[in-house]
């Protein structure tokens, strides 16, 4: 059905009601068609969409002149998002979210039970709610278009699915398909969802769905269609053991941080185990006690920062830019360089290598022959046809600065010039460039394929045009871009810089490593202090360490640990030799005895009480919030939310705690202070401190105090 076709019969059927978010057209045939309609872009199912919908499904089910019920959407590119997230933010109580739950499951039941064919016209994003509508029909038509994505996502945003979907999905395909498919938040395409059984038919494309989905509607009221095959009985036995494999299992794996998988599976063993409304009332009531808590809360207000980001930065791309990056250049043949050069191909660019020698050109050359995008070169001539061309060299500053001065004689007038520097001011790094405007921090995080972070730095002299390139090359990539001003380590690394200082003292201090380790996994980071150093490589680590301690002064003074690993030639995983032992195949094992031995390094055979672990939890983690507020304070990121995204995508700051400004937040500054206190009480009193606060301990940053006088947060209370 074309689009004008569709406006016409629904011009000429249509017997709409004052409604909002829902429209209704009675076809002469008998078979209406119930349109999900909502202000703005997408549908979503939030109050007001469920309560038309409770009022449309009884009007239809009372209709004797309906004999079968399409449900489609009115828009052109999308089905049915889920739920209003922004809803679910506003929940002042459990109750008020039991009371959606409970209300909406209510309202799917009713439309399940009608009496009448019900068919959905699936076109676009059928996610959450709008899958489980769609499981509440009779039958289901998708397309097989790349915009149709089907799937039940909730448990990514903390939450579980909470209109019946952990009870209908797993009666309708295989229980361990269904269960990986919402323990997963596994988006699927249409073909995918056809051959598990969730949709019914495919249709090639939108033209073709409605027309379809009204033969079928015709069908099922003459009782031709084909019928569906049921899905086979499972064995109890096997399913009770696959039940508490995957209980025990995830209690292992989240230890206790993201609670809605285990409730997930637990609703999902209720819709084999126990009678129908026993199964519904499980996930409303386990619904109502997640979506009111932080976690979700944090993922929900992650998933919108991410979102926002990542579209602000294409429209500044796509408003500001004068033109996208087709071709971009990279100097550096090592891993980062090698790493971008892959992406960039991936993502259909055009790649100029520029190499420092005939024989690394040749060696390039044999190596990229298969990559006809790639053109390898150790003449700088490569370069002339660029838009953005790039530097991934080693971490040096001489080095750098004479390269990127070279770089600007054999470049175009308009191409961008960006360094990949981890830590270095650009301000040091650009003072020979004849047009710093051009110039820009382009921060990529190892490894390239898997770290979506990019920190976009611009220093003083960066024009709108330089950024916007950078930020258009960065969104053609698909990873996120993080706007950030010129600084010393910006802020992922001076960050996670403060974090293993904060380690090293510890451990310096006698403190066992392993609790160390310990303390840091359990608070949520994907890996403890000296596992991240040895991947990092220790010498980078220092190198980044003075960087920061030549901006910032004695807060970032390497501590000894760290210093001396470096002296005593210590490396890191790349090399197996760390403060942990490496097999072949990347996998730790114990630590190092050499490391131990040559800094009298304790390790406990006892575990930490908890009070000791929750101290050096807050010894790890909240000089590194400290520093945070001070990135803020000093205009490193313009927004909150923009550095615990950075954080979250680009350190691994556990998502379920919101990043380093959001838990600071949710601790309330008045407690984040004066544990702040207790943690600095401990550190040794330096000259800067002595000088600076009257020989006293180290103080929290100012716009800490500040924000403690004046009652304020880093985020509206609406946001946290």
């Amino acid at each position: 059905m074309s689009d004008s076709t569709l406006k016409a019969e629904t011009s000429a059927t249509s017997t709409l009601q004052p409604l909002e978010t829902l429209k209704i057209d009675r076809a002469e045939d008998g078979v209406a068609t119930l349109w999900f309609d909502c202000p703005g872009k997408v549908n979503v199912l939030g109050n007001n969409t469920l309560n038309e919908l409770r009022t449309l499904v009884k009007e239809l089910s009372e209709d004797d002149s309906i004999k079968a019920v399409i449900i489609a959407s009115a828009k052109k590119d999308t089905y049915v998002s889920g739920a209003d997230l922004h809803e679910l933010l506003a929940f002042d109580s459990k109750q008020a979210a039991h009371k959606l739950a409970s209300e909406g499951q209510a309202v799917f039941n009713n439309l399940e039970k009608m009496g009448k064919p019900t068919v959905v016209a699936i076109h676009g994003a059928c996610l959450g709610g709008g899958l489980e509508s769609a499981l509440c029909c009779t039958r289901r038509i998708a397309t097989k278009s790349s915009l149709t994505m089907i799937g039940l996502p909730e448990v990514r945003l903390g939450l579980i699915p909470g209109l019946g979907g952990t009870q209908r999905l797993p009666r309708l395909i295989p229980v361990k398909v269904a269960m990986e498919l919402i323990l997963d938040s596994t988006i699927l395409n249409a073909e995918r969802a056809f051959e598990l059984g969730i949709v019914d038919e495919l249709v090639e494309d939108f033209d073709h769905l409605h027309s379809r989905a009204r033969a079928l509607a015709h069908e099922l009221i003459k009782g031709t269609a084909r019928p569906r095959q049921a899905k086979p009985p499972e064995d109890p036995e096997k399913l009770k053991k696959l039940f508490a494999l995957m209980e025990r299992s995830l209690k292992i794996r989240l230890k206790g941080h993201y609670p809605a998988p285990v409730n997930a599976v637990e609703c999902i063993k209720a819709s084999q185990e126990a009678n129908e409304a026993d199964g519904y009332a499980l996930e409303a009531e386990r619904f109502s006690e997640l979506a009111f808590s932080n976690t979700a809360r944090n993922l929900i207000q992650y998933f919108f920062s991410h979102d926002f980001v990542s579209r602000s930065a294409a429209r500044t791309a796509e408003r500001t830019a004068k033109k996208m990056v087709k071709v971009l250049g990279i100097i550096g043949s090592g891993i980062m360089g090698t790493e971008i050069s892959r992406l960039a191909t991936a993502h259909g660019l055009q790649v100029r290598l520029k190499t420092s020698s005939k024989d690394k050109e040749k060696a390039l050359q044999q190596r990229e022959a298969a990559h006809k995008n790639v053109i390898v070169s150790s003449k700088y001539d490569v370069l002339r046809d660029c838009d953005l061309v790039l530097e991934a060299v080693i971490e040096d500053p001489l080095v750098k600065t004479t390269l990127l001065s070279e770089i600007e004689k054999h470049v175009s007038q308009d191409c961008v010039i960006a360094s990949n520097t981890s830590a270095i001011e650009l301000i040091e790094l650009g003072q020979n460039l004849k047009h710093p405007e051009r110039f820009i921090g382009t921060h990529f995080f190892y490894p390239v394929d898997k770290m979506q972070l990019v920190e976009v730095a611009s220093h003083p002299s960066t024009s709108a045009e330089t950024n916007a390139r950078a930020l258009g090359l960065i969104t053609a990539l698909e990873k996120t871009p993080i706007n950030v001003k010129d600084s010393t380590g910006f802020i992922v690394n001076r960050l996670l810089t403060s974090h293993l200082m904060e380690a090293s003292r510890l451990v310096g201090n006698g403190v066992p490593i392993n609790w160390i380790e310990e303390a840091a996994v359990s608070f949520g980071l994907p890996m403890g202090p000296f596992t991240l150093v040895d991947e990092l490589g220790v010498k980078l680590c220092i190198t980044v360490a003075k960087e920061l301690y030549e901006s910032f002064g004695e807060r970032f003074t390497p501590p000894k640990v760290m210093a001396e690993s470096d002296k005593a030639g210590f490396i890191g995983k790349s090399v197996d030799n760390g403060v942990f032992i490496w097999d072949e195949s990347g996998k730790k094992g114990d630590f190092n005895p050499k490391f131990i031995q040559l800094h009298k390094i304790v390790i406990s055979p006892e575990k930490p009480d908890q009070a000791t672990l929750h101290l050096i939890q807050d010894q790890l983690i909240l000089p590194m919030v400290d520093e945070a507020a001070r990135c803020l304070e000093e205009k490193v990121v313009r927004k909150a939310r923009e550095l615990d995204l950075a954080m979250i995508i680009g350190a691994g700051f556990p998502a379920f705690r919101g990043g380093p400004l959001r838990y600071a937040d949710q601790t309330g500054i008045p407690e984040l202070i004066e544990r702040l206190y207790k943690v600095y009480g401990l550190m040794p009193v330096t000259a800067a401190d002595a000088a600076l606060n009257s020989g006293k301990i180290r103080q929290p940053s100012g716009i800490l105090l500040s924000m403690y006088e004046q009652g304020r947060r880093f985020y509206a209370s609406g946001e946290s």
